[in-house]
């Protein structure tokens, strides 16, 4: 199944599930938010039918649901009747974006790292269990994926949620990794100790290194940044296919020049 890596609500649940049934929830709200949810780069446009079969839910409650999408500007019909997500989706990241202006001050130094490297450079903010990409820069050709704003991914097995969790300390660190622990137990479990080991090595090095764990064909670095004036937390990470990479490459070389670009941004003042 190919979920929307742009947007993350929640795994799908039975319509009869607990969690459906909680008062304090929006169970509509949530079933609008999968649908959206379903679409992805490699599943562009989706009939009636694949949607339902996709989320477990019947037709009608699908139908109805694809109407009011379209009827809000959030999804369109295509020449064939199948379902595609509209542009006026970005209408609500635009507030979102235009609060943080911070962002700017950061282009030409992710420039000038992303063309020394020949990568993607990508700057992140942590949200809930995921992160999400807030600017990009550099190379985006042979990717597996396109790396753009709104992408997201999980804290575990990536670098960038590994540099965002050493922002983290005392309490809150041993917070968010029970929340982790939680909501992906067996993830936890079989990252616990590079979850560990890139949370140690942000502290000690400045950056950790992921080889593959979240995106198998991609190696990537991180560093943290920050905590921004309205408390976002932020993290750099630069990224090549693995195809591209030389060993020892993002130890020696990638992952020391995204430490030295963490530091100088942060000498700009634009992170607490």
């Amino acid at each position: 199944m190919s979920y929307n890596k742009g947007v993350h609500v929640r795994p799908k649940t039975d319509e009869n599930s607990d969690l459906n049934a909680t008062a304090d929830l929006s169970t509509t709200l949530i079933r609008g938010l999968e649908v959206l949810q379903c679409f992805s780069n490699d599943d562009r446009a989706l009939s009636n039918a694949e949607i339902s079969k996709r989320l477990g839910m019947n037709r009608p409650t699908v139908s109805r649901l694809c109407k009011t999408l379209v009827h809000v500007g959030f999804l369109r019909r295509d020449a064939k009747g199948m379902f595609r997500l509209a542009p006026n989706l970005l209408s609500l990241a635009y507030p979102c974006l235009s609060a943080m202006s911070w962002r700017h001050a950061t282009t030409d130094l992710m420039n000038e790292v992303a063309e020394m490297t020949g990568g993607s450079i990508t700057m992140s903010g942590m949200s809930g269990d995921r992160f999400v990409q807030i600017k990009t820069a550099g190379e985006k050709d042979g990717y597996p994926h396109v790396p753009e704003i709104g992408l997201n991914g999980p804290l575990l097995r990536s670098s960038t949620g590994r540099a965002l969790l050493s922002l983290l300390d005392g309490p809150e660190l041993t917070e968010k990794l029970e929340e982790l622990s939680l909501s992906d137990p067996a993830g936890y479990e079989e990252t616990r100790e590079l979850t560990h080991q890139g949370i140690e090595q942000c502290r000690v090095q400045g950056f950790c290194v992921s080889h593959g764990e979240w995106r198998s064909n991609i190696v990537a670095a991180a560093t943290p940044l920050g905590c921004t004036e309205e408390g976002l937390l932020v993290a750099l990470a630069g990224g090549m296919p693995r195809f591209r990479v030389h060993a020892g490459q993002f130890e020696a070389d990638i992952g020391p020049r995204l430490a030295s670009v963490a530091d100088a941004l942060r000498s700009k003042g634009l992170f607490v």
